[in-house]
């Protein structure tokens, strides 16, 4: 008797171990595990959105969020909506496609919660504590929000090695152009450039062009362009493109050559500008500086610093601005499968305790669309340079989104493509845009009409 006692309760001990077990991977049914798809594969980025989770998680103990991080995020989502398998959230890659997955009533919108007070409050915090052109972009045209930007980043910036050039006037595309030279002239290399991001390879290429256009011919050609019913081929684009052949193009104008640009990973483009002596000396776009264990930790203010993107000499139909133009860019979350954790996921995220957190981590590359948090790390945040830029955000100024993550996929993908091609060859450029065309025509079966630029008087520049 006294063996049979003991083996009951060694098969309740184990019993026991087995639903503790479960538990804890999850599989009790107190618990509820939410999946989102996201982009952020290593580093400061992965990090940076698992702190979010971690301040969500905390907040609501019985709720667990699993990120499943992809490189190639647009093909496994879109995959994924096709077979039913779809994530409870994803970050979806621009807001072309986030209208698709809405036409496909594939999304929940923000205002269809099972929680009605929920969502009601979600939306009326994206209307008060957000600039109109964030929750616009969660619309992505389809009139109902959709989406909250959880993470926003500022192109229009040119970094440069501050050891090197703290003297010199870089207020000015004259300017930039000088500097340029100068570099040349003592025998240095003037840009950092980096093209490889598998599987969107020339981007940062792409960046280049927009902020060019953006800043030579107005909000309002921009915006025409982005929504198709201005030409790759026309006299504004084209302009652009050339201003940025003249830039790094040019013999000695960008570190290592063309063939070490196009073969160069974007989040090591930047290093040589921190190496000694500087292997380049200005950087357009978000700054990734070097690992700290490979070679000090470059300081912010003291090795190196940036200046807004500045406005080119005007084509003749561009229409001046009072304010500022920068472009932006920004990381869309969307809710695929509808639960009540995911909609308190959706509303943690727009909150200001989740908006702050990631600027914090990354405070010189990860910026806030929630207007009282720009606004309060623009007056207080610790990093000089961070504070800066989030007054940037926070001054009037005309946002204007990304210009290819607006744009048909198809288009866009051409658009990256494009720019390597012209980087490897230059000379062919007419042939380059007239097969952009050509692709637009395509791409776009009537004329979009987009937000991207809130402002802009998108009809008067696109003749």
């Amino acid at each position: 008797m006294r063996q049979k006692r003991q083996a009951a309760l060694r098969l309740l001990l184990v019993l026991t171990l087995l639903a503790a077990s479960a538990s804890c991977l999850g599989g009790s049914s107190d618990r509820r595990v939410l999946t989102i798809l996201t982009p952020w594969t290593a580093g400061a980025e992965k990090e940076s959105f698992q702190a979010v989770i971690d301040a969500f998680e905390a907040g609501n103990p019985d709720i667990t969020v699993h990120a499943s991080p992809t490189r190639a995020l647009d093909q496994v989502l879109r995959a994924g909506v096709q077979k039913g398998e779809e994530p409870d959230l994803a970050v979806v890659a621009n807001p072309g496609a986030l209208r698709s997955y809405a036409q496909q009533h594939a999304l929940v919108p923000l205002d269809g919660f099972q929680n009605k007070a929920l969502g009601s409050e979600l939306v009326e915090l994206l209307k008060s504590d957000y600039d109109p052109q964030w929750y616009r972009l969660g619309e992505a045209g389809t009139g109902r929000p959709y989406a909250v930007v959880v993470k926003a980043s500022v192109k229009s910036l040119i970094w440069y090695n501050r050891r090197q050039l703290a003297t010199q006037p870089l207020d000015s595309w004259a300017d930039l152009v000088g500097v340029g030279r100068s570099v040349v002239q003592r025998g240095g290399t003037p840009w950092c450039l980096a093209m490889a991001d598998p599987p969107n390879s020339g981007w940062p290429g792409t960046d280049w062009i927009e902020d060019i256009l953006l800043h030579q011919a107005g909000a309002g050609t921009y915006t025409a362009w982005v929504d198709g019913r201005l030409k790759w081929t026309s006299p504004q684009v084209s302009a652009a493109w050339q201003a940025w052949g003249r830039t790094v193009t040019a013999q000695d104008a960008i570190h290592g050559g063309p063939l070490t640009a196009l073969l160069t990973s974007y989040g090591e483009g930047a290093y040589p500008l921190f190496t000694a002596p500087p292997g380049c000396y200005l950087w357009h776009g978000a700054l990734v500086t070097p690992d700290p264990e490979v070679r000090p930790e470059p300081v912010s203010g003291k090795d190196y610093d940036f200046v807004p993107f500045p406005d080119l000499q005007p084509t003749a139909t561009a229409t001046p601005t009072a304010n500022p133009t920068y472009e932006v860019s920004g990381d869309l979350v969307a809710m695929f499968r509808d639960s009540p954790e995911a909609e308190k996921f959706m509303a943690f995220l727009a909150s200001r305790t989740a908006q702050e957190i990631w600027p914090k981590h990354q405070p010189e590359a990860a910026f806030s669309a929630n207007r009282t948090v720009t606004q309060m790390l623009s007056r207080n945040a610790p990093d000089s340079i961070a504070r800066r830029i989030n007054g940037l955000l926070a001054s009037p100024a005309t946002l204007c989104f990304d210009a290819s993550d607006s744009m048909p996929s198809t288009m866009a993908a051409a658009f990256n493509h494009a720019v390597l091609d012209y980087l490897n060859d230059p000379g062919r450029l007419p042939t380059i845009l007239t097969g952009l065309d050509k692709v637009q025509a395509d791409a776009y079966p009537q004329p979009a009409q987009s937000s991207v630029c809130p402002s802009s008087s998108s009809g008067q520049e696109a003749k």
